[in-house]
């Protein structure tokens, strides 16, 4: 919950200030669609209770570790929620102010004419809203693995830079929204440069969005963020000027009705989005999808999947095509991620109750590489497993099967980078080429 919430936030939109003068005087009340108000309860400082004015003063990077998103940057918030009459009361005597910048109209009550922040990012629709919230969610989390000390960059202190998942999301949606976006190299210097300097307090998501040549993000009329809950925001009420020019975002998805899989990645608080949530390395339905995916969006999804320490039923790969199920396996092979508790991906794989699926695929898919996996701790050995597999040509006579396995086995011994360990030469020679009737 962000602390603008217990600061009773409120914003009307608004129009120039002349036509303002004009229906204050003869309507009995406020419409909501005119101004944009902010409510605090007491000025200056900065606690649960109030909201300092000065910039960035808002879910600054130095609060932002261990909260939420911070919403749509660090700065003064407003929204169009309705107000009560003795809020309304100060804003009839106000409109005679010729400054409409940002007025004081009450204890702790301000008005403020949007229209007149041209460099404000303006989302038009929820999903356009939706796209931007979860692009900053991700920013902030970013920028909280690597500068986790107090908000801070500590020389390198706790930082942590495998942030694949949460720059694909970000690239994904900057790209939708008409933004710019760094590098993933560039943007982890960036966020290390802001930890570094002490007197850069906005959050990163703010910053990002300062980079783009945006003071702020306005979000009038969208009633699921027009709201105290989130809200407008303006992130440094001192760089206000009527002559700003307006900052024109490109390439916008038209109303951000519809929109691919591979496109955008939205999620909120209470629905998520399944691409999304998948990237997150969480499972949903997106497996039926993945032969319709792109093949980097479906690698991706795949990577954070099995990253998390997940591995697919045979089920679902056998479904996947050839190209998919032999880079996924290459995945499993080179990751073997180790969970917290019980075996490895390619123990699991080749020990549990789907090994004979899986091993059927690999040879399908001649993925032989996984000959050389040897895990000491559980002795699972990829060509143990391999030759456990086998399946004997019952045409055969018991001469022609033993040739056949001996091919098998070399065959498989040819893709070996490796010694066979002693526990392998024993199936060999005791399990696996035994002859019984000898």
């Amino acid at each position: 919950m962000s602390l603008l919430i217990m600061n009773c936030i409120i914003l009307v939109n608004g129009k120039n200030g002349e036509q303002m003068k004009k229906k204050v005087h003869t309507a009995s009340m406020v419409n909501e669609s005119e101004w944009n108000l902010h409510y605090g309860r007491r000025e200056g400082g900065y606690s649960n209770n109030g909201h300092d004015l000065r910039p960035y003063m808002s879910d600054n990077k130095y609060v932002m570790p261990g909260r939420d998103t911070g919403h749509f940057g660090s700065g003064t918030y407003f929204s169009s929620y309705k107000f009560s009459e003795n809020l309304r009361n100060p804003l009839y005597g106000s409109m005679g102010n010729q400054d409409p910048h940002f007025i004081k109209i009450g204890d702790g009550v301000y008005r403020v004419d949007l229209d007149l922040y041209k460099n404000l990012y303006r989302v038009r629709s929820k999903k356009q809203g939706d796209l931007l919230y979860t692009m900053m969610k991700n920013l902030n989390q970013m920028y909280n693995r690597i500068c986790s000390y107090m908000g801070s960059f500590n020389n390198g202190r706790d930082s942590k830079y495998d942030n694949a998942t949460y720059y694909q999301i970000i690239k994904k949606n900057a790209t939708a929204l008409g933004l710019r976006c760094p590098s993933y190299y560039r943007l982890t210097r960036m966020a290390q440069r802001h930890g570094k300097d002490k007197d850069a307090i906005q959050s990163f998501s703010t910053l990002f969005m300062e980079m783009n040549g945006y003071n702020g993000v306005n979000v009038s009329g969208i009633e699921y963020y027009d709201n105290t809950l989130h809200g407008s925001v303006i992130y440094d009420l001192s760089k206000v000027d009527t002559d700003m020019k307006e900052v024109e975002p490109k390439s916008l998805l038209s109303g951000f009705k519809s929109y691919s899989h591979d496109s955008t990645i939205a999620s909120d608080k209470y629905f998520g989005d399944e691409i999304h949530d998948s990237l997150n390395g969480e499972y949903f339905d997106w497996c039926d999808r993945i032969n319709n995916m792109s093949v980097p969006h479906a690698m991706r999804v795949l990577k954070n999947y099995t990253d998390s320490g997940n591995l697919l039923p045979s089920y679902y790969v056998d479904r996947f095509n050839e190209d998919i199920q032999k880079r996924y396996l290459r995945i499993v092979f080179s990751k073997d991620i180790h969970p917290r508790f019980g075996k490895s991906l390619c123990a699991q794989l080749l020990t549990g109750s789907d090994h004979r699926r899986y091993i059927e695929l690999i040879n399908n898919t001649g993925s032989y590489y996984w000959v050389n996996y040897y895990d000491e701790h559980y002795k699972v050995s990829g060509l143990v497993s391999l030759l456990s597999a086998y399946r004997p040509d019952y045409s055969l006579s018991l001469e022609e099967e033993m040739e056949d396995k001996k091919e098998y086995l070399e065959m498989l011994k040819g893709y070996m980078q490796r010694e066979l360990e002693p526990m392998e030469i024993n199936y060999i020679e005791e399990e696996f080429l035994y002859d019984w009737n000898s």
